[in-house]
């Protein structure tokens, strides 16, 4: 789940991977692309799937922004905490 980290300034980037409109909510890692991977329930249509991701990350973060990927399966999150922080809150929900 490392690979899909990275140490940015004043925070983390999260690289996940989207699949929108999905029947369920889920969270895992991908092992093949190296990313989190976030099976959401909102269609990926104005901007309602971008909501759903950043309303799930804020809520474990405090704050979390899309800075890359806007309009794209594969997005980057920036998230206001240390790498290890992410690490430990991610590995605790990580199926």
């Amino acid at each position: 789940m490392k690979e899909a980290l990275k140490e940015s300034r004043g925070g983390t980037l999260i690289d996940i991977e989207v699949v929108a409109n999905s029947s369920e909510f889920n969270i895992e890692y991908n092992e093949w692309s190296k990313r989190i991977r976030l099976k959401i329930t909102s269609p990926a249509m104005k901007g309602q799937a971008n909501k759903e991701i950043q309303g799930y990350f804020k809520a474990i973060f405090g704050e979390a922004t899309i800075v890359k990927g806007e309009h794209n399966k594969k997005k980057s999150i920036f998230v206001n905490s240390t790498l290890e922080e992410v690490s430990n809150k991610l590995s605790k929900i990580l199926k």
